[in-house]
């Protein structure tokens, strides 16, 4: 499932509630058809994997902050097929010094930003969650880089179910539900066929990000 919407339209509001960062007041949600409020907190968010726009990293080695918040103990293989998944193991082995024992400094300084992603997305991997929630995880990233991290959160996401929330329209295309949030309301809801088939907001966004980035095309054919 994918929302997508304007900043304030409520994406991350929504899908913080499933981890049970604070309570919902009216309404319900159910997870397998229990109201969320019945599992503990400790138990729900073992089950819920989140890789955000601006993933935190600790001043310890790659290992470890792949391995963090991993409640059962990991192989060196482990970590190592979970990064080779997330797309990052060639760049440990072959651009950190130390490899997978080197430090990355506060919050992953040393890391660029879609290196740090891939760090988060591999982390991730190896927790093995039955719920996935992807906030705006691409957004900070060049094109380039984008496109290996949705290739990672491709394997990421199999078998799962997903919660992903966009501002670009490439992110969400192969959702099987699409819903659009306009000031905490749901405005639109479908897939991405049916949406750009309707007039409001998914299909004017749609044009304008299609727009920006056949001028970009066009700029970069001439350089």
């Amino acid at each position: 499932m994918a929302l997508i919407g304007g900043t304030g339209s409520g994406k991350s509001s929504l899908v913080n509630l499933l981890p049970r960062f604070y309570e919902y007041t009216s309404g319900r949600i159910l997870l397998d058809g229990i109201e969320l409020k019945e599992y503990p907190r400790h138990y729900l968010r073992r089950q819920i994997g989140i890789v955000e726009q601006e993933p935190f990293l600790f001043s310890r080695t790659v290992r470890d902050n792949i391995t963090y918040g991993v409640t059962r103990n990991v192989s060196d293989d482990e970590v190592e097929a979970a990064a080779r998944a997330a797309a990052i193991h060639d760049v440990i082995l072959n651009k950190l010094p130390q490899g997978y024992d080197t430090l990355v400094g506060e919050r992953g300084i040393t890391l660029s930003g879609g290196q740090k992603q891939r760090v988060a997305i591999a982390r991730t991997l190896l927790k093995d969650p039955r719920i996935l929630i992807l906030d705006d995880s691409t957004s900070a990233v060049d094109f380039e880089t984008e496109a290996e991290i949705r290739q990672a959160l491709r394997m990421l996401m199999q078998g799962r179910t997903t919660f992903i929330i966009a501002h670009r329209i490439q992110s969400v295309m192969d959702a099987d539900l699409i819903l659009v949030l306009e000031h905490g309301r749901i405005v639109q809801r479908g897939t991405h066929a049916e949406l750009v088939e309707q007039d409001g907001i998914y299909r004017r966004i749609y044009l304008a990000q299609t727009r920006l980035e056949a001028e970009l095309e066009e700029e970069l054919s001439r350089v």
